[in-house]
This record gives structure tokens, C-alpha cells and sequence, in this order.
């Protein structure tokens, strides 16, 4: 008997020190879930009998207690031990990109999809979603309503994305909105649709976007217009929801602080002349033309107004606000003109972004509208999914979008190591606010933000900021 008493002893020292042998190689990584397995054994001489208890523990914890009983022919063992197991990992968060390969808006295509790439990178090095990479795909919408209609069913019913990030026109965004992500129930960002009927669009809250509504750009370009000191202007404006909204925000400022609107002409997206339409705008020779289109249509037509003196004097919007068309046009015959478009004043997080993405694509970052906010719209997607413990339930992205981009929570940045940050602080519970390359991206109830409005001027052949920023 006491024979047999020792040996068990000598096995219990023997156990207890594999298990604190065990404990000491554990290196107590938060993320990874254990399973506890409780082994209570009581030993005789001639009986022994077991029981195993399956208990979920965060970090890995190895506990040992011996009881020993005043009865000798017995002792009480139990034992905790827990056991390594990898973290369970989410499949690939999947994002569409509507962009703009082709059409009168390509200009920006490559920048942008730049943008949305960097954005994911970020994620990607940071981690990803609880393991899970993000992964863009880009579909050409051509700047045509069918064509991106087409583009975001393949995404949504063939790719099986869990988010929309685009379109870039405002024309193209609002049918998609309403015959494809909204009846699917996919949550859409786009980073620089802002034409103000957006905002009342019954879209059952699936559309936000990370830029300013023209309801604020066509005050400022009203504003401008009148201090440059015009008493009258010409518009040209792109026959779709964004030309039309801003053109009328433009004239209701413009006419109210005294000024006259003498034509607003309507034009289409492909015309090989826009000779008629100037016609019309330039008629009565006013002080100013205003152009509200996209690079595709003005580098025509702004060619034409010089060449064939129906106007020298123009005002730019954000549609136009391109490297490419100013220096197609050259000869510095558009320097000193002033333009607008939502834009924040520098930062340290925006010139993160700006130097990221020259350091990553090889190339100096355009000074191109909405390419920080595109990157802010893949990287809000990410946080959201993050945040709602999925990659692919889109309404619950979605409901978890405003509590990653509104106050209140720790305030959190772009690049990889802010998302890295707002990732962990997301693990342990935590409440964030991102604010981004863009700067902050609060989503009011129509999914609208709010934000300065940038003038702009051409200088050189080159598009360059004045350092000015107005709030409308």
C-alpha cells in the first residue's frame, strides 16, 4: 500500500512538471482560441475513473491543483489543461469597383483604381479581417448608365461581392443604386458621385459616399464667379444628374448675389462637336463660361471655344479638374483659370497617402479629384466588415459602417499601421472613429458627409491648389 502511494506521488510530480514545463512555452497571443479540457481523476488501487469537461478559453492558461485527502488509500488529482488551437479565419472580403477604364471619364480610371488597391494593401498588411484578405474587383461602367448596370449585377450576382465601391458618375451611381445594390441589399460608397439629388434617392440606405454633395460646390462656384468680378455666364453642363444639379445650385447662387445666367445648355457624353452648344451658351457674350462636364467632353469643346473665339474665359468644376486635358489643350492657353471641387486642406495623413501611393505605383500621385476618397471608401468597407464579424453579410457591413466612421471612439488614421490600430482596437471591443486620407468621413442619415470645397487654378499646363477652402 505504501508502495503504491509513492508511486503515485512520484507520477503527480511527474505530471505537474510537464504541464509547468507546457505553461512556460505558451506566448499568450490574444487572438488565438483554446479549448480547456478538465480532467478530474480519482485513483485507488484497483478503480480509476475519468471525466472530461470542453471549456472555451480566450488565452491559453495551464492550471494545476492537487488536493490530497486524508485517506491514504486515495488521491484526488484535477488537472487543467489547455490545449493550442488556431484561430478560426474569415473567407476574402470581396469588393467591386465600378470604374471608368473607357468613356469620357477615363482620365481618372488608373489613379483611381490605384486608390482602391493602396486601400487594400493597407488592410491586407495590417492583417486583414480576422484573416481574411480584401480582394478588388474592377469593372469598366464606360461612363454609360446600361453599361455599369451590367457591371454591378456581374459583380453582385456572379462575383458575389460584399460591397460596391463606385460609380464614378453621378449618372451611372443613381441607377445602380436603385436597380441593383439597393434591390440586393449591397451596401454602395461612392467616392465622388455628388450630385445633390442623391441625397433623397430611396435607396433603403445602401448609398453613401465619401465626398461632398454639389449642394455645397455650387454655392462656392457661385460665390467665385460673382468675386472674380462677372456680372454674366454661359453654362455648359453634361446631360446627366450631376451636370444638371450643379449647374442649377450655381445659377440660384450666382443669380441671387446679382448675377445673370445668360444660357444653360444641356450637352451629351460623346459628341465629336459641341460647336451648336456653344453656339447657344456664348450667346450675348457673357463674361464667363462655366463648364460642368467631364475631361472627355471639355478638351473638345474648350478647343473649340479658342479656336474659334466663341469664348476665353471660363470657370472649371471638379469634373474637369485633370492633368491630362489641360495639357492636351497646352500652350498655357488655360492658365489663371479658377475651378472648384471638394477637397480638404493638407494634412499629415493625406500626404501619407499622397507618398504611399507614389512609393507603391512608381508614379508622383495626380492631382486628380476623389482619389483619397476612394481609398477612405475601401478601407471604411474593411473596418465595417471588422466590426460586424463578417465578410460577406452586406447588411451587416452595412449597419456597422457609421460606427466605425462617426464619433464617438478613438480617433484612427489611414495607412497600414492606423488600420492595424483601428483593427485591434475593433478585436478588443472598442469604439472607433476613422478619420481619413480625405479627412473625417461622418456619414449624416441620407449616408452624406460633409466637407470644404476646394479652389483650384491652372498653372503651367498643371492643375495646382490656390490653398483656398470654403465652406458653402
Amino acid at each position: 500500500m505504501f508502495r503504491s502511494f509513492r508511486l503515485v506521488s512520484v507520477l503527480l510530480i511527474a505530471v505537474l512538471a510537464i504541464v509547468l514545463v507546457a505553461c512556460g512555452e505558451s506566448d499568450g497571443t490574444p487572438s488565438e482560441v483554446v479549448r480547456t479540457v478538465e480532467v478530474e481523476r480519482a485513483v485507488t488501487v484497483e478503480v480509476e475513473r475519468v471525466v472530461t469537461v470542453e471549456v472555451e478559453r480566450p488565452v491559453v492558461q495551464e492550471v494545476v491543483r492537487v488536493v490530497e485527502v486524508e485517506k491514504p488509500v486515495e488521491v484526488v488529482r484535477q488537472v487543467t489543461v489547455e490545449v493550442m488551437q488556431e484561430a478560426p479565419t474569415l473567407p476574402p472580403l470581396i469588393i467591386g469597383h465600378l470604374n471608368a477604364l473607357t468613356g469620357s471619364l477615363s482620365y481618372f480610371g488608373v489613379s483611381h483604381g490605384n486608390a482602391a488597391d493602396l486601400a487594400a494593401s493597407h488592410v491586407n498588411r495590417a492583417g486583414g479581417i480576422q484573416g481574411g484578405s480584401v480582394v478588388i474587383i474592377s469593372r469598366d461602367t464606360g461612363v454609360n448608365p446600361v453599361q455599369g448596370v451590367d457591371a454591378a449585377r456581374a459583380l453582385v450576382d456572379v462575383e458575389s461581392v460584399a460591397a460596391i465601391v463606385g460609380a464614378l458618375a453621378s449618372g451611372v451611381t443613381i441607377p445602380v443604386a436603385t436597380s441593383v445594390t439597393a434591390p440586393n441589399q449591397t451596401l454602395q460608397i461612392s467616392h465622388s458621385s455628388t450630385a445633390p439629388s442623391i441625397t433623397a434617392l430611396e435607396d433603403d440606405d445602401f448609398l453613401f459616399r465619401t465626398t461632398v454633395s454639389d449642394a455645397a460646390q455650387g454655392v462656392v462656384l457661385g460665390r467665385l464667379a460673382w468675386e472674380q468680378g462677372y456680372k454674366s455666364a454661359g453654362i455648359m453642363y453634361i446631360n446627366n444628374a450631376y451636370g444638371q444639379g450643379l449647374a442649377e445650385r450655381f445659377s440660384q447662387t450666382f443669380t441671387e448675389l446679382g448675377g445673370t445666367v445668360t444660357a444653360s445648355v444641356p450637352h451629351e457624353d460623346s459628341q465629336p462637336t459641341f460647336t451648336s452648344e456653344l453656339e447657344k451658351a456664348t450667346d450675348g457674350d457673357p463674361d464667363v463660361l462655366v463648364t460642368v462636364s467631364y475631361p472627355g467632353q471639355a478638351e473638345i469643346y474648350l478647343r473649340e471655344a479658342l479656336e474659334g473665339d466663341y469664348a476665353d474665359t471660363f470657370l472649371f468644376v471638379d469634373g474637369v479638374k485633370s492633368d491630362d486635358m489641360v495639357q492636351a489643350i497646352g500652350g498655357g492657353k488655360l492658365d489663371g483659370t479658377l475651378g472648384t471641387a471638394p477637397g480638404a486642406p493638407d494634412s499629415p495623413d493625406r500626404q501619407a497617402f499622397y507618398n504611399a501611393y507614389t512609393l507603391t505605383f512608381g508614379v508622383e500621385a495626380p492631382q486628380e479629384p476623389y482619389l483619397a476618397e476612394t481609398y477612405d471608401a475601401v478601407v471604411l468597407i474593411a473596418l465595417a466588415a471588422a466590426r460586424a464579424g463578417t465578410t460577406t453579410d452586406s447588411v451587416a457591413i452595412r449597419d456597422a459602417l457609421r460606427d466605425v466612421a462617426n464619433p464617438p471612439g478613438e480617433v484612427v488614421g489611414p495607412g497600414a499601421a492606423g488600420i492595424q490600430k483601428a483593427l485591434a482596437l475593433i478585436a478588443s471591443g472598442q469604439d472607433i472613429n476613422y478619420e481619413g486620407a480625405s479627412g473625417p468621413v461622418d456619414f449624416d442619415e441620407n449616408g452624406d458627409v460633409s466637407g470644404p470645397i476646394e479652389v483650384w487654378t491652372v498653372e503651367g499646363d498643371a492643375v495646382t491648389s490656390t490653398g483656398r477652402f470654403e465652406l458653402p
